[in-house]
């Protein structure tokens, strides 16, 4: 198996683990997928002395008024992640135009996994979410970029040796 050959496989392993990560996260209920993020908080802000220190109920409260922005913070980064493997990934098939490509499949998964989500019981669809997604699939494909010019760079710089 040729180098590239060996890469576009470990790139295709990223993607899918990546849209299958997604689809798993979309497919809990609204219990499990609030448990999930609620755990989370909390692990965060139990590495605080301070919360540990205070109420239950204030504790609750806290998790609570940031559960919202955490739910979309991590629609970004998973879609980031995406975004990231699916560029480099086109861009072992087509340069020209990968950006674009990268985006527009990236979008269309977001619109089924919210499609998806508007029958997993206590979920909604909402387009909200489809364009948090694609902004971070778009960030993560422009990180992406930013990496693959850096690495042609060094790699002239170095006559190709690295």
């Amino acid at each position: 198996m040729s180098k590239r050959t060996a890469l576009k496989t470990v790139l295709w392993v990223f993607v899918l683990a990546s849209a299958v990560m997604i689809f798993m996260f979309s497919a809990q209920d609204a219990t499990a997928s609030n448990d999930t993020s609620g755990s989370f908080i909390r692990f965060v802000f139990g590495l605080f002395p301070g919360f540990r220190r205070m109420s239950l109920a204030a504790q609750d409260g806290l998790v609570e008024s940031v559960m919202f922005i955490v739910r979309k913070c991590a629609h970004f980064c998973i879609y980031a992640f995406l975004g990231f493997w699916l560029m480099h990934l086109v861009r072992q098939y087509r340069k020209e135009r990968a950006l674009l490509m990268t985006v527009v499949f990236s979008m269309a998964y977001a619109v089924t996994d919210e499609i998806h989500q508007y029958f997993v019981p206590g979920r909604t669809c909402q387009l909200r979410d489809v364009c948090i997604d694609t902004l971070g699939a778009l960030t993560g494909a422009l990180v992406a970029l930013l990496f693959a010019v850096i690495w042609q760079k060094l790699r002239k710089l170095h006559g190709g040796v690295v």
